[in-house]
């Protein structure tokens, strides 16, 4: 039985499958074992099975050969899916929330489920594939902004608001990748021990632990092309891929001093190692080459190889990360590290080469494991032997069982997406609400508000970022809609009946209601967007229609006019009231079983009301035989829109009156009617006005003092 202090690796490459069994003894890491063997047909394209049977032969060979030397039974195996494999997304997703309450950690989280799956979603949709979302399972996400109402902010939690914005990016990995991997160790007899991920398993070898926990880029530069994995706290950002690798250097070479592709990929290979390369030409011309002036030859290759790496690191990291380490043939090109560093703009020891011997615990070195092919199989043994490999677990979710595996520790959320659930509205949506326009005024009854969504994880109420573990058991049921809101007009209007007593007579009353200008029962439901008029049956102008005052009685006028030119404004309540002795206004309202006492005055004013008699008419006292006498005279006429008329005529809205003065005072005459003559006596009348005598159009003033006799 395999040890458990023993790994069996194998690196399943397009070209080649390298198999490695590596052993820890104390301190002491050792390669026991190692075979490599190429592909006798093209069973792979790009890291990805095509013939699963034929991959599983030579998996198969290389296993029996290791066990044949070993003496030990293989089992288990530890492999890593390949890097190019993985699919990057971004998804922006905005929400608009109808709560105003605070927003909860789990909401937040929801909603990156939900921005994750989007990302899922436009990701099969930029493949032109159709079919379930569980095509791709996520390896790894990061929130790139939050917004709240448009506004960035750095964290969501705790905030308020309705307009939510997330916005991230994900790394996936195709579900075909692992199910043909997983096929093909079937066949040949093999246990999943761990699964991990080419660039992860080769930073276990070139990025010590101590940096693990830093913004990384891993740039494997190959013959063809340059794979690029973005890390930041054990977790993969993002994967690219830029189709320009080594050869392209060698092509340049060849083409500039006429050699064949295997001899400028000889000489490509010893720039590093020599300052000056003696070489033959197709026309077996020897030439003998400086390192740098073949340095000034590629220069403009190196630099288009190193912006294009440059611009897809930037793209995915959204900056120019901590360092960058590259691994791979084409790295070891002189002058590359240096392009790259001044493209991504850092300092020249950020940029460099790392190779397995940075772990100096690995011992054994074997043929098969020589050159940049030997990174990433050592990789993928030594991170299973340190028991860091993140493990291939299985949960089942809804009675489905779901393969999950995960760069950071696996969660409720994570099983849901990788079983394909919608995350959208995982919460139960608001009930409908209703909009009423009550009296002129706009009024919403909101409906009931959604119910969480149940999780539970084997029997246990738990929330989305819940870890599960190999064997767990999630159970999730959405999340409950609210019921729509119901309304009735007993909700609304509650005022009940009752009685007044009105100019003495008893009144019994109930408010008047209509709805869309219908009568409608108190206890039945209101329609939405109904339109509610009522008048509640205490408001003293309602009393009065009822006691069978008329409605233009009730309600108040208010008239414009002129008086000599200057403009006023008159308002008139045809109607006085008393409130239990005390004047009221039609608005206001009436305790019942009280007293309402009113009088109808005129359904429009008179002119009096706006002109008092002293406008008009003028008093004056004068002494008549020595008693004091009191007279009125006019002093002014009234027109109104230039028509005579009398302090009863009614006030018209709009009036222009005007007052226009007497220019004589009063005389004589008007003097007697306010005295006794005795005529009995006859004789003579004798009229004196201030001791003159005078007659009956003589003037008099103010204080004038009269005397009448007869002689």
């Amino acid at each position: 039985m395999q040890d458990s202090d023993l790994v069996f690796a194998l690196d399943i490459g397009t070209r080649t499958v390298v198999g490695v069994v590596m052993e820890r003894k104390s301190s002491e890491v050792r390669v026991r074992a190692a075979r490599i063997m190429e592909h006798e047909t093209r069973a792979m394209y790009d890291g990805q099975i095509h013939d699963v049977q034929a991959v599983a032969d030579i998996i198969s060979r290389i296993k029996d050969e290791l066990e044949v030397e070993l003496g030990i039974p293989l089992v288990k195996v530890a492999v890593a899916a390949a890097g190019r494999a993985l699919l990057t997304s971004s998804a922006r997703l905005e929400k608009e929330r109808l709560d105003w309450g605070e927003i909860s950690r789990e909401e937040v989280h929801a909603f990156e489920m939900e921005a994750v799956q989007r990302a899922q979603q436009e990701l099969i949709a930029a493949a032109g594939e159709e079919g379930d979302s569980d095509k791709y399972f996520c390896v790894g996400h990061s929130v790139t902004n939050y917004y709240l109402e448009g506004q960035p902010i750095g964290s969501l939690i705790g905030q308020v608001g309705t307009q939510v914005t997330i916005e991230v990016i994900a790394t996936f990995l195709p579900r075909v990748v692992v199910d043909s991997l997983f096929s093909a160790l079937r066949r040949a007899g093999l246990e999943i021990h761990s699964l991990t991920l080419e660039p992860i398993a080769a930073m276990t070898v070139v990025i010590p632990p101590r940096m693990r926990l830093l913004n990384l880029a891993l740039v494997d530069i190959g013959a063809g092309t340059s794979d690029i994995a973005l890390v930041s706290e054990g977790s993969i950002l993002g994967y690219a891929m830029v189709p320009m690798g080594g050869d392209e250097v060698t092509e340049k070479i060849a083409e500039h001093y006429l050699l064949d592709f295997d001899t400028a990929e000889a000489l490509k290979c010893q720039l590093a190692e020599n300052q000056v390369v003696v070489v033959e030409d197709i026309l077996d011309n020897q030439l003998e080459i400086s390192v740098s002036e073949v340095a000034n030859q590629v220069r403009e290759i190196l630099h288009h190889l190193a912006t294009g790496i440059a611009c897809e690191i930037l793209t995915l990291n959204r900056k120019a990360p901590d360092a960058v380490l590259c691994i791979g043939g084409g790295s070891l090109i002189p002058g590359l590290m240096s392009e790259l560093a001044r493209a991504l703009e850092l300092p020249t020891n950020r940029v460099g080469i790392r190779t397995r011997e940075a772990v100096a615990e690995i011992r054994g070195d074997f043929s098969a494991l020589q050159g940049p092919q030997g990174v990433t199989p050592k990789g993928i043994a030594f991170n299973a032997l340190q028991g860091e490999p993140l493990p291939f677990i299985r949960v089942v979710v809804n009675q489905r069982e779901v393969p999950l595996w995960s760069l950071k520790e696996t969660t409720v959320a994570t099983a849901l997406l990788a079983a394909g659930i919608n995350m959208s509205n995982l919460y139960g949506k608001p009930g409908m609400g209703l909009t009423l326009e009550i009296n002129g005024q706009v009024q919403v009854v909101k409906g009931e508000l959604g119910k969480p969504p149940t999780i539970q994880l084997n029997g246990v109420d738990v929330s989305l970022d819940t870890v599960v573990s190999d064997g767990d058991v999630v159970t999730f049921t959405r999340g409950t809609d609210g019921q729509d809101a119901c309304c009735t007009l007993q909700d609304i209007i509650t005022e009940a009946g009752g009685e007044v007593w009105v100019n003495g007579e008893k009144i019994v009353l109930t408010p008047r209601i209509l709805v869309n200008g219908q009568e409608m029962e108190l206890n039945a439901e209101l329609p939405d967007r109904a339109c509610i008029n009522y008048v509640l049956a205490q408001r003293l102008d309602y009393i009065l229609l009822q006691a069978g005052v008329a409605d233009h009685l009730i309600r108040e006028k208010i008239l414009n006019y002129r008086l000599n030119d200057e403009p006023r404004i008159l308002h008139w309540n045809p109607t006085e009231v008393l409130v239990n002795g005390i004047a009221a206004g039609m608005e206001e309202m009436v305790p019942w079983g009280s007293s309402v006492e009113y009088r109808v005055r005129s359904h429009l004013p008179r002119v009096r009301e706006v002109l008092p008699v002293g406008d008009l008419d003028q008093t004056m006292r004068v002494r008549v035989n020595g008693q004091e006498v009191e007279i009125r005279h006019r002093k002014a006429y009234i027109h109104m829109n230039n028509q005579p008329i009398s302090l009863d005529d009614f006030l018209v809205d709009g009036a222009d009156i005007r007052l226009l003065q007497v220019e004589e005072g009063p005389i004589l005459s008007d003097v007697l009617g306010h005295v006794e003559l005795d005529v009995s006596t006859g004789g003579r009348l004798v009229l004196k006005v201030d001791g003159q005598e005078a007659g009956y159009t003589t003037r008099i003033h103010q204080g004038s003092e009269i005397e009448i006799y007869w002689e």
